[in-house]
């Protein structure tokens, strides 16, 4: 391709630009909205690694391609102190569970791409001795055992700063000599893909790569697409405090206090009952200078505001990782949409390719896997 309009600016519309410009490929970058505006799905979320929602079958092989990189960045950015100010950090991951689990363990768990993850598959007692010997905090061990839960899953993965990396990635995209065009406030909603078509041969690209998230619904007339409603509240980590009565460490009675960095930070993952289910998930997630504690997945859920009972759960959910809700009040909310899809549309469109003379790439429906997929997605991308 000589010239490329991409049209979109999430996660996988930057992704997209950036490995077309690193490849010296011409390329223009529009969108309605800003990456950062809070309605961009790709700027709300948690940006943990953990294939999450996304049933295609090409999901473990974008997602390898994702972590490989991320482990790079996040050896580039290492440094003492706390990661605060990186744009990947890798953190302790624990996903409680209420049985053995072994059968339960995900492909993406398993296979030589997968050792970075040290995967490990643990009883309770064992994880709150690797706790103590790490330093790294949990929740309450009696509230976990209490509720039944028995066994973890154990694994280091990435944590992507979400606003940070797609400023990131949208000043590389200015800054490289083959950006033709970028306006990413254009506030044009597209409602057709003949209006994009029509975009793109005015500005003279012969292809048009269309990254629109849950735009697409509309777009592209795709009812297979829907929202998964997420909801969040964001605590500051670098002043949050922790419940005294909470065993937020492994580092034993008389420990410095856990707000003094004596532990390292965690993510905890619940999805089953009574604290989590698939669709209202309990997990709490570092991110940059917040604390992400979630959550929701409710498809075809359109409610943009966080509802009361959302918020006394949610805040419920908090108080259960640990955090002292009655001494620190949230910092922020969101809600976003999960595009979901039972299969990830990142294909040539040969109908409209070629009555339009202009290659036409659909590149769209992660699921709850963006920041999972997002760089395998974009090298496989130019493949189409």
């Amino acid at each position: 391709a000589s010239k490329v309009l991409i049209v979109g600016s999430g996660v996988i519309g930057l992704r997209t630009a950036v490995e077309l410009l690193r490849r010296r490929v011409h390329v223009s970058l529009v969108s309605p909205r800003h990456p950062l505006h809070p309605s961009t799905c790709s700027m709300g979320a948690g940006g943990l690694w953990m294939p999450f929602h996304c049933d295609d079958s090409r999901t473990n092989q974008w997602s390898f391609e994702t972590l490989s990189e991320l482990v790079g960045l996040s050896l580039s950015e290492s440094g003492p102190g706390p990661c605060l100010g990186s744009l990947v950090e890798v953190l302790p991951a624990v996903a409680f569970k209420r049985n053995d689990g072994r059968s339960q363990i995900p492909g993406w768990a398993m296979g030589a791409n997968s050792k970075c993850l040290a995967f490990r598959h643990l009883k309770i007692d064992q994880l709150y001795q690797e706790s103590k010997d790490k330093g790294f905090r949990l929740p309450r061990r009696d509230v976990i055992e209490d509720a039944g839960y028995s066994h973890a899953w154990l694994f280091q993965t990435p944590i992507i700063d979400a606003p940070k990396m797609l400023m990131h990635m949208l000043d590389e995209i200015k800054s490289n000599p083959y950006t033709d065009h970028v306006d990413v406030e254009t506030s044009k909603f597209y409602t057709t893909m003949d209006e994009m078509i029509h975009e793109a041969k005015t500005r003279g690209c012969d292809v048009l790569v269309n990254c629109t998230g849950m735009g697409a619904k509309e777009i592209c007339n795709d009812d297979s697409l829907v929202g998964a409603r997420g909801v969040l509240l964001h605590y500051d980590r670098g002043s949050c405090t922790w419940r005294k009565d909470a065993q937020q460490s492994g580092l034993g009675e008389g420990s410095p206090s856990s707000h003094d960095n004596a532990a390292t930070d965690s993510i905890v993952l619940i999805e089953e009952p009574p604290f989590g289910s698939e669709t209202m998930p309990c997990y709490m997630i570092p991110r940059g200078d917040i604390i992400a504690v979630g959550g929701t997945y409710l498809e075809r859920d359109e409610e943009e505001g966080i509802r009361p009972s959302e918020r006394e759960r949610v805040i419920r959910n908090a108080r259960t990782m640990g955090i002292n809700v009655n001494e620190n009040e949230p910092v922020g909310e969101w809600v976003g949409f999960r595009p979901y899809r039972p299969t990830s549309r990142l294909e040539i469109d040969e109908g409209l390719s070629s009555s339009n003379g202009i290659r036409v790439i659909h590149n769209y429906g992660y699921g709850g896997s963006g920041w999972t997929v997002f760089s395998g997605a974009a090298k496989d991308s130019p493949s189409r």
